[in-house]
């Protein structure tokens, strides 16, 4: 058995000894290099370009612009999940245009006016800086909670407004009612920082356009390469499907923002058939932190009343959350439909009360980052949950552990309309007190406490949501892709296996985890099986890696083409060993005709199944390959639960962690190893957003502050601590596997946690709240707020 198995990822010595190959890393002949040039205004509209110097430029091979995509008539990407009004009128889209041009407006910093292909990079980028261009600035936006203020600048006209929709969910006179017979009531401005994913690998798109076959191929560092052929076909270029090639060779990481559709690379694959060259884009990091879609960014208010018992009675969220000045492809799914669903975590709350206002910016437009709206839930829930229970003079762990769902309750219906498949709480928080040996933090906190240290402790309890469920349910909300996933297994005459599959890793351990579940199910050894991704050309279908659902949806469609191809070789060796197919046993690649020493391998087999000497005469084809589209039932609900002890420096602000445990509900566990390395770069990007990651724009002109590493602060191994992590498995009722998803807890819990143990430590000190990031600068300033409040 191989699942269950902590196996080593079969791909690292490949990266390790610089054997990965990248979009970056592929030449072809006669390739030429691209550069945009990019709004260097927030908002403003183009009065005058000018290209003709850069069309002189040495090396320069053209100049694509606005006017010419539109003689072109080429297209934009649309929107393909959609969340219109709850009263059900549609929203005000807006999406990002592949280029913008004369007369037309800018709506962020950054936005594409141009590209200029040349021979060499550094020419493309002379052809940028020689081009004229006039613009006329109009006041920016980029406060989130002044967008729909009377006197905020309007981004789109055409709406009156910079209201996208509005989403309502819950009871509003039920809720109201209970916060009215409330013994207790928490408020707070619970708000969440926009941030940047930033993958080592930054964006880079080569376009290639084959004039005999009329074909285009883009090479894209993209998580979904056949929804990028659907949409470059569909949405830009305009042209029969078979005719899009997409290849997505080695990601260097992803973390959503490279799942949806990016302008910029429809624009580069049409660069190569007007130019008749290959033609190579490669993004620099201060054009990604300018450029690549960003995250969170929500300004939220927040209640929760408690009854005389301490049982929760009600939840009230309001919560206006920024798009940017265009929609992204996902956007708005994620404020609209991910964000509510997870709003009350793992707690019985009757009543709920929930609304967001999703609005226009003059930013860069948000999407998809690893945790997608649950970080945002998270953070309000449990930053009630932990002001509440000081408030009321209990013990955190304590009030939480009164108010969680129990075991026998699931499936639970919560008051949003989500139902939650299944899970533990109570053994959840029981095992991580254990492994935090909680009792013993308290009383070790108190000694320090004594001694003038401020250490504090901080409890998060939470849950994902994963796994993309079922289309016909993605559609039924107004969804424009699907949910499924594809998987092809083909067994090689001589017994080994392909699978081609079309969920792509980028650094998930995709070619170990689905290697060790086809290895069980086909009864081979994990070394005679190859995985193939990343190719629309050779894999059939795919929708992707986000969401957390590569185990759930590609595991699954292994696991069922394997079965059929098993089902097909018995029959096979049943004729082969002339007797019934009921009378064969598989096991060890051996088929054996039950109570006796007659077999025949799983290779024999293989082999007649190509060689067509010997089959059965009826109702049987040759070869032995097998392609499964798995369409599931529903998502499934991982949980998890975090502590972490910090110590806070109350002359600086400065936090250090000290120790961090997190136990996990990801259901059946395919390989332990590879979940922990997944919770450990979950709790890297978390405890990022918590302490210091902020993208920053100018109040007053728009500009990106934030524009470099030198500002945008990442994190590094001397600001993290030893991580301590358990597992318990409530496997999910939803698919053949029993798995639920395990790479996104640890950014969905850490700023929660981490915000709570600030709280903790500081309560006594009077500072109630400090908002997200938790740099020193946040932290002294509510000390010295919080102490001047005293005097």
């Amino acid at each position: 058995m191989y699942i269950g198995q902590s196996v080593r990822r079969r791909e690292d010595a490949k990266f390790l000894t610089g054997g990965g190959r990248y979009v970056d890393d592929i030449v072809l002949p006669g390739m030429a290099f691209a550069v945009f040039l990019r709004s260097t205004h927030a908002h403003a509209l183009i009065r005058r370009l000018d290209i003709t110097a850069a069309k002189t430029r040495p090396g320069v091979l053209a100049v694509i612009t606005a006017e010419d995509w539109h003689r072109a008539k080429l297209g934009k990407f649309e929107m393909v999940h959609p969340m219109p009004f709850s009263d059900g009128r549609p929203a005000n889209e807006e999406v990002r245009p592949s280029l913008t041009g004369v007369g037309e407006r800018v709506r962020h910093v950054g936005e594409a006016i141009a590209l200029v292909v040349a021979e060499t990079r550094h020419q493309a980028q002379d052809g940028v800086e020689a081009i004229e261009i006039e613009f006329e600035p109009l006041p920016a936006l980029v406060d989130t909670g002044r967008a729909l203020d009377p006197d905020a600048p309007i981004l789109h006209e055409r709406f009156g407004t910079n209201l996208i929709y509005e989403v309502v969910r819950g009871d509003k006179a039920k809720t109201d009612a209970a916060f009215a017979r409330a013994r207790h009531i928490t408020a707070l401005d619970v708000n969440t920082q926009r941030v940047a994913g930033s993958p080592i690998e930054p964006r880079v798109y080569i376009g290639d356009y084959d004039r005999i076959a009329d074909r285009y191929t883009l090479y894209a560092t993209s998580q979904t390469p056949h929804f990028y052929r659907q949409w470059l076909a569909k949405y830009i270029l305009f042209v029969p499907e078979s005719k899009v090639r997409v290849v997505s060779p080695d990601v260097g990481g992803g973390f959503g923002l490279k799942a949806h559709g990016n302008p910029d690379a429809g624009v580069v694959a049409w660069a190569a058939k007007v130019t008749g060259r290959p033609v190579k884009w490669v993004s620099t990091r201060g054009e990604a932190l300018m450029t690549d879609c960003q995250a969170r960014d929500h300004v939220t208010r927040a209640r929760m009343g408690f009854d005389q018992d301490g049982f929760v009675i009600a939840l009230e969220v309001d919560t206006i959350a920024a798009f940017g000045g265009y929609l992204s492809n996902f956007g708005p799914s994620i404020p609209g439909n991910s964000y509510p669903q997870t709003i009350t975590g793992l707690y019985k709350t009757p009543n709920l009360y929930f609304r967001v206002r999703g609005v226009y910016t003059n930013t860069v437009p948000t999407d998809a980052y690893r945790g997608s709206g649950r970080p945002e839930a998270t953070w309000v829930n449990e930053r009630l949950f932990e002001n509440a229970a000081r408030e009321m003079g209990v013990d955190v762990v304590e009030l939480r552990r009164k108010n969680l769902i129990q075991k026998q309750e699931f499936p639970y219906k919560t008051p949003v309309g989500r139902t939650y498949d299944s899970g533990d709480p109570p053994l959840l928080l029981a095992k991580l007190e254990k492994l935090a040996r909680y009792q013993q933090l308290r009383a070790e906190q108190r000694t320090l406490r004594a001694r003038g240290v401020l250490m504090g402790i901080g409890v998060a309890a939470f849950l994902d949501k994963s796994g993309t469920g079922n289309s016909r349910n993605l559609a039924s909300k107004g969804a424009k892709h699907g949910a499924y996933e594809v998987a092809t297994v083909r067994i090689h005459s001589d017994g080994k296996a392909t699978v081609l599959c079309g969920s792509h890793s980028h650094g998930q351990g995709h070619d170990t985890t689905f290697c060790q579940i086809a290895a069980d199910y086909l009864g081979i050894p994990l070394e005679d099986i190859t995985l193939v991704q990343g190719d629309t050309d050779r894999v059939t279908m795919g929708c992707g890696t986000w969401g957390s659902r590569s185990t759930t949806m590609a595991g699954s469609a292994i696991v069922q083409a394997s079965e059929r191809v098993i089902g097909k070789a018995k029959r096979l060796a049943a004729h082969l060993l002339e007797c019934a197919e009921a009378d064969v046993d598989y096991r060890d690649s051996r088929f054996t005709v039950k109570g006796t020493n007659r077999s025949v391998t799983f290779a024999e087999v293989a082999d007649q199944a190509y060689y067509g000497g010997n089959y059965p005469a009826e109702n049987f084809e040759l070869g032995l390959e097998e392609t499964v589209f798995y369409d599931g039932t529903d998502t499934n609900d991982p949980q998890a639960m975090h502590l972490v002890s910090i110590l806070v420096d109350i002359e600086t602000g400065r936090i250090k962690l000290r120790d961090y445990f997190t136990v996990d509900d990801a259901g059946v566990v395919i390989n332990p190893l590879l979940v922990e390395g997944q919770v450990h770069g979950g709790l890297g990007q978390g405890i990022g957003q918590a302490l210091m990651e902020e993208v920053t724009y100018d109040r007053t002109s728009g500009q990106l502050l934030s524009g470099s590493f030198m500002d945008y602060a990442m994190p590094r191994a001397e600001d993290f601590c030893d991580f301590k992590l358990d597992f318990i498995s409530s496997p999910a009722p939803s698919n053949p596997l029993g798995v639920k998803g395990g790479s996104e807890t640890g950014t969905i819990g850490a700023p929660a946690a981490i915000g709570n143990a600030v709280v903790d430590a500081l309560w006594d000190l009077g500072v109630r709240h400090v908002p997200q990031p938790l740099t020193p600068e946040r932290v002294w300033r509510a000390i010295a707020d919080a102490s001047t409040a005293r005097r």
